[in-house]
């Protein structure tokens, strides 16, 4: 057989050439130029479209409703829930009060909506203390708060020759880096000057320093930019398919010698003529005349399937990127078998949240601590208070859902009953305390009661052992004197605990395990530990547990032993429970960063290694079944 000339060896350009079509090294075909240059799949490339004229941006808000649904349904859901401020009844009744006068709710979603079209709004104070509106706000002399004025991005312009200079400290109206010391308003009702401490900016996003788009740098960009290709598709994508339904029967007429016909000089308008008769007999008289040689008059249907579907995409895609659910958007319901639309809600809220926190709370705080120091200077209040801003739940509780969230509280309170039997019947409370405890609330709570050890001088308070699973408020810290076994569990001196020294347990919630980085720095584990005097590897588990992460751990199931008596960390006893009590907190002492891991992503993090092999262990206890 012949051998093949090498073209290398032949031309030694030819090598050159070749790898100049080799993107990033690799199998390349020469035959159909499949990872070559040439190829067809790797001509693609993003080309970024021209910015948006402002003109254009109002007359899309103004004459398309799909898009002014995206710009304004956040806005308003942002602020249609209320607020807590964490103050006295009275005094949050009189902020609302102001609030509601300044026109507080209205004014903020115009702002956001005009934050989301034009990348950037002001809400500009009008305040009362002896000042004109380019000076800086004086809050010390402040005697009332006057109106609330909205400015869009396109007719107000930061003074960027102050945007780049910190100012002295303690100088007034000093302003951070990058932030302009002055805007100017350009409204068809005037143009002036104000200061910034006298404005609440809306910012819809941010952009790096280097952006293309220097218009928006210090403000955002606008919502269709980002979304314009999606809306384009949905808009037009909606509006084929009806020409499509209209075009899906097609009428056709063959006529004999039609070319020959039309060749004449007259022959367009016989033609013409005789599809204008056909048309009309249709219409009138619901049947056809035609020429039973030359002519033939048939019907052809275009297929449409696999439109619905296109159309599908193209909703689902516009609702992806700009995070609003198909049900708001287009006012359907989800789709799919077992299909709630509550995942969509739950990220749809997550967006209005990330907006409450980005532009609202931020403003909002500016603008009550103007209207405190009002308050303050007509006497309503005598000293400023601490407050905390907090936006009303999202989620709208049905009726059913009460009743559900009731029925756990129900459990939750026969669960405490219970275990306060437990302590009854060990004799570390008496009927006393539990008949006060009742007295004090409105339902028993086990965690007001005080339980105190005979042999020791100290009470012992066990609220924070009682807090329901998820309250992460207001958890009292683990104190470091915890109960004895005696205490908790009876009397078990003498208990043979056969050979083992140590006991842990694997806390397992929504499928993720808890862990701690060991302050030693031998790596994370969860909760556990040696055995004490007097008691069972599961109550060593169970306090451990309460030492190290304060939560009580209840329906401890067995799985595995690790170790062993001649190891150097001993024979343990493994359980792992599904069910506990508390927020999860490291001591700070024996471990910190306490947080909840997928077993899949243990491997990312390095383990102490008997808690290394109890989680292998757990794998194959669940594996086996």
């Amino acid at each position: 057989m012949e051998q093949m000339e090498n073209p290398a060896a032949a031309d030694p350009s030819a090598g050159s050439r070749r790898d100049k079509y080799i993107e990033d090294g690799g199998y390349i075909n020469m035959l159909n130029r499949y990872g070559t240059a040439r190829d067809n799949a790797q001509s693609w490339e993003y080309t970024p479209e021209d910015p948006v004229d402002d003109t254009l941006l109002m007359e899309l808000y103004e004459g398309n409703g799909l898009f002014s649904k995206i710009i304004d349904r956040p806005a308003e859901e942002a602020i249609k829930h209320g607020l807590d401020l964490q103050l006295e009844e009275e005094l949050q009744k009189q902020i609302e009060k102001k609030l509601d006068k300044l026109d507080w709710e209205d004014k903020a979603a115009e702002a956001l909506s005009w934050c989301r079209l034009f990348g950037g709004a002001v809400i500009v104070m009008l305040v009362d203390d002896g000042r004109g509106l380019d000076e800086p706000l004086d809050l010390e002399s402040v005697r009332r708060v006057e109106e609330l004025l909205v400015f869009d991005r396109s007719i107000v312009q930061p003074d960027y020759m102050s945007m780049y200079g910190y100012g002295m400290p303690g100088e007034p109206g000093r302003c951070g880096y990058g932030k302009p010391r002055w805007y100017q308003v350009n409204s068809i009702q005037g143009a002036f000057r104000v200061h910034a401490s006298r404005c609440l900016v809306f910012r819809n996003g941010r952009l790096p320093e280097r952006t293309t788009e220097t218009l928006y740098q210090f403000w955002g960009m606008p919502e269709y930019s980002r979304i314009r290709n999606e809306l384009r598709q949905v808009i037009t994508g909606h509006g084929y398919s009806v020409k499509m339904l209209e075009k899906a029967v097609q009428a056709v007429l063959k006529m004999k010698n039609l070319a020959s016909m039309l060749a004449t000089v007259d022959g367009e308008e016989k033609v013409m003529r005789r599809l204008e008769v056909i048309d009309l007999a249709r219409s009138i008289l619901s049947s056809l005349a035609i020429d039973a040689d030359g002519e033939d008059y048939t019907f052809q249907n275009m297929q449409l399937a696999g439109v619905k579907d296109i159309l599908d995409g193209t909703c689902s895609m516009l609702s992806a990127v700009t995070d609003i659910p198909q049900t708001i958007l287009f006012g359907r319901s989800p789709a799919g078998e077992n299909s709630t639309g509550d995942s969509d809600m739950e990220n749809y809220y997550n967006m209005v949240e990330r907006m409450q926190k980005r532009n609202l709370k931020k403003n909002l705080r500016t603008l009550l601590d103007v209207i405190l120091r009002e308050f303050r200077c007509e006497g309503k209040i005598s000293d400023l208070p601490d407050y905390e801003v907090k936006f009303a739940s999202l989620w709208s509780v049905s009726a059913t859902e009460q009743a559900d969230v009731d029925s756990k509280n129900a459990a939750t309170e026969l669960t405490r009953a219970q275990t306060a039997q437990a302590y009854l019947d060990m004799q570390a409370v008496g009927v006393e305390e539990v008949r006060d405890t009742l007295k004090d609330g409105d339902g028993f709570l086990v965690g007001n009661l005080r339980l105190r050890d005979d042999g020791l001088e100290e009470e012992i308070d066990l609220s924070a052992l009682f807090q329901p699973q998820g309250a992460s408020e207001n958890i009292p810290a683990i104190q470091n004197t915890t109960p004895p076994a005696k205490a908790l569990y009876g009397d078990n001196t003498g208990f043979d605990t056969s050979g083992y020294t140590g006991a842990a347990v694997l806390v397992i919630h929504d499928g993720k395990v808890l862990i701690g980085k060991r302050s030693g720095g031998e790596g994370w584990c969860g909760p556990g530990g040696h055995i004490e005097a007097g008691e069972t590897p599961e109550q060593a588990a169970i306090r451990e547990a309460m030492e190290e992460f304060g939560i009580l751990c209840t329906g401890l199931t067995e799985f595995a032993n690790c170790g062993s008596p001649d190891s150097v960390y001993g024979l343990s006893k493994q359980f792992y429970c599904t069910e506990f009590e508390g927020d999860p907190k490291a001591d700070g002492k024996e471990l910190t960063d306490a947080r909840f891991v997928f077993v899949e992503e243990l491997g990312e993090y390095p383990l102490f290694p008997p808690f290394a092999e109890a989680v292998q262990k757990y794998q194959e206890y669940t594996d086996s079944g």
